[in-house]
């Protein structure tokens, strides 16, 4: 096949379009996910690399049966998400008309249209050779190097004792760490070693983005831009799978899509006010925070866990009533 005739090539190029696949394994399985690049995708399933899906690792890819192109990794997610829960019928029924995915699924249709990628083979992704060099390894390298930068970004939030505030790297290290005490507690079975990675990973960008803090309007308005380009120069410094892996995590978790982003973003916005309730309300008091901009903060939060949503919110009342965060009526 060639890849340049695709509808979203130019996209494609510019790292916005991603493709859903659908692959069969030795035991006649279908394995199902999504890939910026797709031939890179399908040699690390094939040759069953440390890349590679653990489904694949342990059996042996047979054949690519479809893949799609979709406008964007979140849409190219929500596709995903909708095939791996069809029935291995229906599924095989996909693969026979690829062009059911847009009639089953007519609430993607927002998102862009899905079109199938025609004639496309396995062999056709493994003609292409991974060029392996030094390179790889002083890139790896250059990004770790470049990470270390979290330990001196400052966030709002102060230790649960109220010493000092703490780090970046600090706040990524605690929330992941939660993600494996509290994943019984996500509304949906979550794959956790990926949504810790999610977690490790998303506040990098703030090496060039720095951290907004919660409640600062003027900062909101500017973020998401801030973080894009930021996101763009960090993970580009990887090798070009991994850039792509770690970079489509980022997205997941900003798209808020997934059961995974969902709790992801649950953990990410409880930590601090965890912390800052054992630090009797110290940053909320400094900054003068009302109950209605918690509560607006975390309007979705209740979406990755009900059960640490009703938990925190009872923390937030007993704050409200305790005088550390102000109330609606008190000069708000």
């Amino acid at each position: 096949m060639d890849f340049s005739k695709s509808v979203y090539y130019d996209e494609y190029k510019d790292g916005q379009a991603a493709y859903v696949y659908m692959v069969r394994c030795e035991d006649n399985s279908i394995y199902t996910g999504i890939a910026r690049d797709l031939r890179r995708r399908m040699r690390e399933h094939y040759y069953r690399k440390k890349s590679a899906a653990k489904y694949t690792k342990s059996r042996q890819l047979l054949s690519l049966e479809m893949a799609w192109t979709a406008p964007g990794w979140p849409a190219a997610a929500k596709l995903e998400a909708r095939i791996k829960r069809l029935s291995k019928k229906k599924k095989e029924a996909l693969i026979r008309k690829p062009e059911l995915a847009n009639i089953w699924f007519p609430e993607l249709r927002e998102e862009g249209v899905y079109m199938p990628c025609e004639g496309i083979s396995l062999e056709d992704c493994l003609k292409e050779e991974e060029s392996t060099s030094m390179d790889r390894l002083e890139e790896q390298i250059s990004f770790l190097l470049e990470i270390d930068k979290q330990k001196e970004i400052i966030r709002q939030t102060y230790l649960a004792d109220g010493s000092r505030k703490e780090t970046d790297a600090e706040h990524a290290w605690h929330i992941a760490v939660m993600c494996m005490v509290l994943s019984e507690y996500a509304n949906e079975p979550i794959d956790v070693p990926k949504t810790v990675m999610m977690l490790l990973l998303h506040d990098v960008i703030e090496i060039d983005a720095g951290d907004t803090y919660a409640y600062d309007e003027a900062g909101n308005a500017t973020k998401r831009d801030r973080e894009v380009r930021a996101a763009e120069r960090i993970y580009g410094l990887l090798p070009e799978d991994q850039r792509e892996y770690f970079r489509g995590l980022w997205d997941e978790f900003e798209a808020m899509e997934t059961p995974e982003a969902k709790f992801a973003n649950t953990l990410d916005k409880i930590q601090p006010v965890l912390l800052t309730d054992r630090a009797k309300g110290k940053s909320w008091l400094e900054h003068g925070v009302r109950s209605d901009q918690i509560l607006k903060r975390n309007e979705r939060t209740h979406e990755g866990s009900e059960v640490l949503w009703d938990y925190v919110r009872d923390i937030i009342k007993k704050n409200t009533e305790g005088g550390f965060i102000r109330g609606e009526d008190n000069g708000a």
